[in-house]
């Protein structure tokens, strides 16, 4: 777990260096653009909550699911003869 952590901040730490740099490369398109820029990043946003939301909504569901599956298999007879 430790060592996900230290892969993870490698990860941000060079996506951080490779927008600066696309940033620099690219500074005039950047500030010609920033409303269409600026909606992207509102969409992405709202597409990364949407697929949060779902996912939490998908997990719940199952664990319903789970425990209705679970209840009926304690309240079912045992298959030993009496």
């Amino acid at each position: 777990m430790h060592r996900t952590w230290w892969l993870a901040l490698g990860d941000t730490l060079t996506i951080g260096m490779g927008l600066r740099y696309l940033a620099r490369q690219y500074r005039e398109a950047l500030v010609a653009n920033f409303v269409a820029i600026g909606l992207g990043v509102v969409v992405a946003v709202g597409a990364a909550l949407l697929l949060r939301a779902s996912v939490r909504i998908l997990r719940r569901a199952g664990l319903r699911i789970d425990a209705i599956l679970a209840d009926e298999l304690r309240d079912r007879p045992s298959p030993r003869p009496r």
